[in-house]
């Protein structure tokens, strides 16, 4: 039954959250291509097999197909140049402009949907606790006993129920508990979490003593990753203005935190679990925990929307790889071109992009594979 229920969530969500990111990138590219002069042979709603026509408008079919996700452009000629009006014979400037354009609308359909977010469904945590979400291994947080899924209430007698005034837009962060645990680096110290109890029908309060070691990182003492367990939210008005600086701000931080990853990792801020891709299986189950009824009731739409928001710049910026079959892959062909003054043969690039194809549907399947042994969650 919980399987069925699972399922049942699942592919609402999926389609939801999925299906207008995939249907945005490809109408990108489908608007450009017009606009190059390149012949659309068909626009598909959905994904094969189809469904029915719907109609044809000029040289284009519109047609609704029985997947009900995404969308696909399917234009003459991809590569081969020819016929004059086919994809692989227009000019470099419209071929690099045609495939960018989805990622692109996906960039732009990121910030738009974050900044309806704030304009509509913000809302302001103002009481939230700290969750283990991981445990390094060989960390002091494993060898005070620390589990993933404890919620910390004290440190040292100090509280960490943390709150926050609603006036003040701030965000939930780990100073408190970092400053905390900081003082404590080559001293005893002593934890309370609230944790679910094998037997016991509600979480019981374990109180845990030990030492963290002198030579602990002092960014990171105990060796955890944390989520914020929001229990009170404030609804806030945001203007205009505010909504799209809060939508800029989000963008910006998401393009910081990649840039500072590599380091954060090779640091051990950041376990390399937390690191690792995340594929449909995994994404949708983020999605289903953020409509949860938990979530909803203390925060509203407002995270749903975020993550959605977020999941559509990173599906541009992976479509920007430069990884044969992507539009990045397609888009360095283009650059090799522009450089050698000439094009690189249309059927080894078509080779090409057909192994890229096949590695990326492999990858794909052990991503969601690690998806349903080991799942990501955020609680």
């Amino acid at each position: 039954m919980d399987l069925f229920n699972s399922i049942l969530v699942g592919l609402p969500v999926f389609v939801i959250l999925l299906g207008p990111l995939m249907f945005i990138h490809e109408m990108g590219h489908f608007l450009a291509a017009k606009k190059a002069g390149i012949r659309v042979e068909e626009f598909g709603m959905g994904l094969p097999p189809r469904a029915l026509r719907l109609f044809k408008r000029g040289e284009t079919e519109y047609t609704l197909n029985w997947l009900p996700f995404g969308a696909f452009v399917r234009m003459t000629g991809e590569e081969d140049p020819s016929d004059p009006r086919s994809f692989a014979a227009q000019s470099k400037r419209w071929r690099l402009a045609t495939l960018a354009a989805g990622p692109f609308m996906n960039f732009l359909g990121g910030f738009v949907i974050l900044t309806l977010a704030y304009l509509f469904f913000a809302t302001q945590p103002t009481e939230f606790q700290y969750r283990i979400n991981s445990v390094m291994v060989g960390s002091p947080a494993e060898r005070l006993g620390l589990r993933p899924g404890d919620v910390i209430l004290s440190v040292n007698g100090v509280d960490m129920i943390q709150r926050i005034d609603p006036e003040s837009r701030e965000q939930p962060e780990v100073s408190s508990l970092r400053s905390q645990t900081r003082q404590s680096i080559g001293k005893d110290i002593t934890i309370v979490v609230l944790r679910a109890v094998e037997g016991a029908a509600q979480p019981q309060a374990v109180t845990l003593t030990g030492r963290i070691p002198a030579d602990a990182n002092p960014n990171a003492p105990l060796g955890v990753s944390l989520t914020f367990d929001i229990t009170k939210s404030a609804r806030i008005p945001y203007s205009i203005p505010e909504a799209v600086a809060a939508a800029a701000n989000d963008i910006a931080g998401i393009f910081i935190a990649l840039v500072r990853l590599p380091g954060e990792l090779i640091s051990q801020n950041i376990p390399l679990e937390q690191a690792r891709p995340v594929g449909v299986v995994g994404i949708t189950s983020i999605g289903v925990s953020l409509v949860d009824e938990r979530i909803t009731e203390t925060q509203g739409l407002l995270p749903f929307l975020r993550f959605a928001g977020f999941i559509s710049i990173m599906l541009g910026l992976t479509n920007l790889l430069p990884i044969p079959a992507l539009d990045g892959g397609r888009i360095l062909f283009i650059l090799i071109e522009a450089i050698r003054g000439r094009r690189v043969d249309p059927r080894r690039e078509q080779w090409v992009h057909a192994v890229g194809m096949v590695i990326l549907l492999s990858l794909s399947a052990v991503i969601v594979v690690m998806d349903i042994v080991q799942p990501i969650t955020i609680r």
